[in-house]
């Protein structure tokens, strides 16, 4: 997993995969204010736009995918944590959808670690990378503005 902020996007590339990296300058470019939520496309890839409430950690599950790369960005609000956990260091894969490319998995027993995530926030999670998203914290439940990208895994190579 790779977190920043899309406004030192620059400052990130010499880390990211070159195609990740042009997906993240489409992001940082694109006008949110314009759109309402809804599918559109970043360098070919499929960028779904929404305006989700976070929940208790319990309602939310750990996920992966096998064949995609996902990029999410907080376009607006505060995900106060998102969960972090290895495919490695996790359980079982306890719910699956392969034709969505959607696995849910058990938690570790030593659970997982918490990224911090707000306005202007990116991740990219690889397959590897399992996460629970829009957790709230202390603060309750909050509104958020979030875009994920879907870049398929072939399409990224690292040199």
């Amino acid at each position: 997993m790779i977190t920043g902020d899309i406004k030192h996007l620059e400052d990130y590339k010499k880390q990211l995969p070159t195609f990740i990296y042009e997906c993240l300058k489409e992001v940082a470019a694109f006008d949110f204010t314009a759109v309402p939520d809804g599918k559109y496309k970043i360098n070919g890839c499929d960028m779904g736009v929404e305006s989700p409430v976070t929940e208790p950690a319990a309602d939310r599950k750990l996920e992966g995918h096998k064949k995609m790369i996902d990029i999410q960005y907080e376009v607006e609000g505060e995900e106060e944590w998102l969960g972090v956990e290895t495919i490695f260091e996790a359980g079982e894969c306890i719910e699956s959808y392969p034709e969505r490319d959607l696995y849910f998995y058990e938690s570790s027993p030593k659970g997982e670690s918490k990224v911090y995530f707000e306005t202007g926030r990116f991740a990219v999670f690889f397959p590897e990378d399992l996460h629970r998203p829009l957790c709230q914290g202390e603060s309750g439940s909050r509104q958020l503005r979030k875009a994920v990208v879907k870049v398929p895994v072939e399409w990224v190579s690292v040199k």
